[in-house]
């Protein structure tokens, strides 16, 4: 069976270059080339994990004020070990995991796993901090549903912020866009705000706006990989002042006018030029909503609005059956032209009755 694209991505290329800098020569001249097909051996998410070890041990270098010799030596290996449980407060298993990143390291500098790697000593030491009491964590604040009033709570702050309207439109759109399909900011933002990848992250290529002015989203890279590519639905809500399909095309209209909109760029823009990320968001939905809610003890989040119209509907339990609220806004394809308009007849009533549900006080 074919494996979708979308499952790879481009992320690593930056930690894959950082990697094979001090390569040999046979593999340092491969040059980008090489860089892409490496990129492309694991998914997303791995090369995150081991762009995170691979950054841990360059700021252990600069802790240490050192660079160190590869392959790396026992005493390193476990001094590293050591720092990320002790200094970084990692858990065991991150800690693991970074240290498959270095495995991983070694292998892209031609030098293969190391016998450091496999020393009796560091799996003593990280047997010895799984064994230990876990360090007491401070209680995060617990994460509130972004249900239909918060969402017009959220457009009533923007509107009377004093941010420029770009901005303000940015962060709209992207909350509707969220709440009304039910899905994942992180499948919707950029990754980084200084830069973007089209591979994976969200472009206006995916963004389709119908002649009923209802939009189609291809999810290219979803959090569930093993499906391939979802689309997500955005129908017109009229009358709540918070129709998802309105402002994100208000939201194309400026970034338009301000050329911020390019076919190969990110959706979400702010007027700076930066990408709206989940950080970035996460640090706007608490500026604006910080007065109302005391996020010392709960907060809006990103994730919030995953839960918004799955939670609604399971306040009318006769309302909607449970076979809608599990299939709405995540469907999964392997091509667009499966989409047929059966499929979109289909979603469009289903929204008929989220949106019945949504107006019920």
């Amino acid at each position: 069976m074919a494996t979708s694209r979308a499952k790879y991505s481009g992320v690593a290329s930056q930690a894959v270059r950082e990697m094979l800098a001090s390569a040999p020569g046979p593999l340092a001249a491969k040059g980008l080339h090489l860089t892409e097909l490496v990129s492309a051996s694991l998914a997303k998410a791995t090369w995150a994990k081991y762009e995170a070890g691979w950054n841990a041990f360059r700021r252990f270098e600069t802790t240490e004020g050192k660079s160190f010799d590869w392959p790396l030596s026992c005493t390193t290996v476990r001094d590293f070990a050591i720092w990320c449980i002790s200094v970084r407060k990692l858990k065991p298993d991150t800690t693991s995991t970074y240290l498959t990143a270095l495995a991983t390291a070694h292998k892209l500098k031609g030098l293969g796993r190391p016998a450091s790697l496999d020393d009796e000593l560091l799996a003593l030491i990280i047997r010895g901090a799984e064994n230990l009491p876990a360090p007491k964590v401070p209680t995060r604040p617990s994460r509130r549903v972004a249900t239909l009033p918060v969402l017009k709570l959220i457009g009533h702050k923007l509107a009377s912020s004093t941010w420029d309207q770009v901005t303000k439109q940015c962060i709209w759109a992207a909350c509707t866009t969220a709440f009304f399909s039910s899905a994942r900011m992180g499948e919707l933002l950029a990754d980084k705000e200084a830069t973007f990848d089209p591979v994976a992250n969200l472009t206006w290529q995916e963004i389709l706006v119908r002649e009923d002015n209802s939009i189609l989203i291809r999810i290219k890279s979803p959090k569930v990989r093993e499906r391939g590519e979802e689309f997500l639905d955005i129908f017109p809500f009229p009358g709540q002042n918070c129709c998802p399909s309105l402002a994100l095309r208000e939201h194309r209209r400026l970034q338009q006018e301000t050329g911020l909109a390019h076919s190969w760029g990110p959706v979400f823009r702010l007027a700076n030029g930066h990408n709206l990320t989940t950080t970035s968001l996460n640090r706007a939905l608490e500026n604006l909503l910080g007065e109302t809610l005391d996020y010392s003890k709960e907060g809006i989040y990103c994730h919030s609005f995953r839960a918004g119209i799955p939670a609604t509907l399971a306040r009318f339990p006769g309302l909607i059956p449970d076979s809608l609220i599990k299939d709405w806004g995540r469907w999964a394809s392997d091509a667009y032209l499966r989409y047929t308009r059966l499929r979109r007849d289909q979603k469009r009533r289903q929204f008929s009755e989220i949106a019945v549900a949504l107006s019920k006080k």
